[in-house]
C-alpha cells in the first residue's frame, strides 16, 4: 500500500512540474526592422534616418497605392477599392544599447498583416504581407534596404524569406544642366 501511495505521489509531482513547463502558445511578435539606405549601386549601406512604419491586420488583397497614401497611412483593397486609414499599430524606435540604430519596431498581434515602412527623406516606402508562423517568438529581426538609386517599384529580399515591395519615385532628381554654358559677356 505504501508503495502504491509513493508511486501516486511521484506521478502527481511530475504532473505538477510538467504543467508549469507549458506556456501559452502565441504568434504575437515584435518586428524589429533594421532600415538601411544605399545611395548608389554597390555603395555603402548606411542607416536610413527618420523612417517610421505601421501595421494593418489585412490579407494580400490590401496594398499601398501611392507615396501620398503611405504617408497618410491609407491602404486600398485591390479587389473592392475600399480604403482604410486607421492602422492597427504604429512603429516605435527599437533601442539597442541606448540608441535606436535605425531600427523600427512594430508589434504584430495577428497572424496575417500588411507592414509598411516610410523613408521620408527619399520619398520612398516599402510594404510586406507577413504571415506569422512561429510560436512564442518574442522578437523577429528583419532588414529593409532602400536603394535610393532605383526608380519605380522593385522587390527587396528579407532573410526570413519574405519580400518587401519597395516603391521609389519614378524619376531620380538630377541637377539641371543648362544647354549652353553661361558666359561672362555682358553684351549677350
Amino acid at each position: 500500500m505504501l508503495k502504491v501511495l509513493r508511486n501516486i505521489a511521484i506521478v502527481v509531482a511530475v504532473a505538477v512540474v510538467a504543467t508549469g513547463c507549458f506556456k501559452k502558445v502565441t504568434t504575437d511578435t515584435v518586428l524589429c526592422i533594421k532600415v538601411l539606405s544605399e545611395e548608389e549601386s554597390g555603395g555603402e549601406r548606411v542607416p536610413a534616418e527618420g523612417c517610421y512604419g505601421y501595421i494593418y491586420y489585412a490579407n494580400k488583397d490590401w496594398a499601398v497605392a501611392s507615396y501620398d497614401d503611405a504617408v497618410a497611412k491609407t491602404i486600398t483593397n485591390l479587389k473592392t477599392g475600399e480604403k482604410r486609414s486607421e492602422p492597427d499599430g504604429e512603429s516605435e524606435p527599437y533601442m539597442i544599447d541606448g540608441a535606436s540604430n535605425n531600427y523600427v519596431s512594430i508589434f504584430q498581434g495577428e497572424p496575417s498583416a500588411l507592414v509598411v515602412v516610410i523613408y521620408p527623406e527619399a520619398k520612398m516606402y516599402a510594404y510586406m504581407h507577413r504571415q506569422t508562423e512561429a510560436e512564442n517568438l518574442h522578437y523577429t529581426y528583419l532588414t529593409l534596404i532602400f536603394h535610393k538609386w532605383k526608380t519605380g517599384e522593385y522587390s527587396e529580399g528579407s532573410k526570413d524569406g519574405y519580400k518587401w515591395m519597395v516603391v521609389a519615385p519614378e524619376t531620380v532628381d538630377e541637377p539641371e544642366v543648362p544647354s549652353t554654358p553661361p558666359t561672362n559677356d555682358e553684351n549677350e
